[in-house]
């Protein structure tokens, strides 16, 4: 079961903005929308206006990825051939990477936001390293740093609300 913290969008623009601090991770779509490139987000402003438009358009499930400069290792973006196509589309785009940490936003009519972060752990991601070879070595991530910045993450959104099991409507 996935757990997420219950916030409103004015919780999640703090944390984007927290999530600016001390340093300026590179964010962009976890995955694109069909037949397009991966969105970037080059301030908390952008995110904050995206996650705004997921509300108002009834997206009920995204996801932004960030890597901050200092986790070292690479971010991959990917093309994924999607066959069969869907909605007349062949192709969309994701991002990929060992340390990669992962906001998910699930919207709940009419405003609630469930947010939750997702990271790779050091062991699971050398337990995946060989099926995955295109993503570079696990070694190259620098894991201290990937771990600092999740659970600072993680814990400035526990303490924005409760938790519930994520209800994805």
């Amino acid at each position: 079961m996935t757990i997420a913290t219950l916030i409103s969008i004015s919780d999640f623009g703090a944390l984007v903005e927290d999530a600016f601090h001390p340093e300026t991770p590179v964010v962009s779509s976890s995955e694109s929308e069909l037949g397009q490139p991966l969105q970037h987000f080059a301030t908390p402003v952008e995110i904050l206006a995206k996650a705004k438009h997921c509300i108002e358009a009834g997206i009920h499930n995204y996801a932004f990825g960030l890597w901050y400069p200092s986790m070292k290792g690479g971010v991959l973006e990917r093309k994924v051939v999607l066959d069969p196509p869907r909605e007349g589309e062949s192709f969309r785009y994701s991002m990929s990477g060992w340390g990669i940490i992962y906001l998910h936003l699930y919207v709940t009519p009419p405003n609630t936001l469930q947010c939750r972060v997702a990271v790779n752990s050091e062991a699971r991601a050398r337990s995946r390293e060989g099926r995955y070879p295109e993503m570079g070595a696990t070694s190259e991530w620098d894991w201290r740093v990937v771990e600092t910045y999740a659970f600072r993450l993680t814990r400035r959104l526990a303490s924005m609300g409760r938790t519930v099991p994520v209800v994805n409507g």
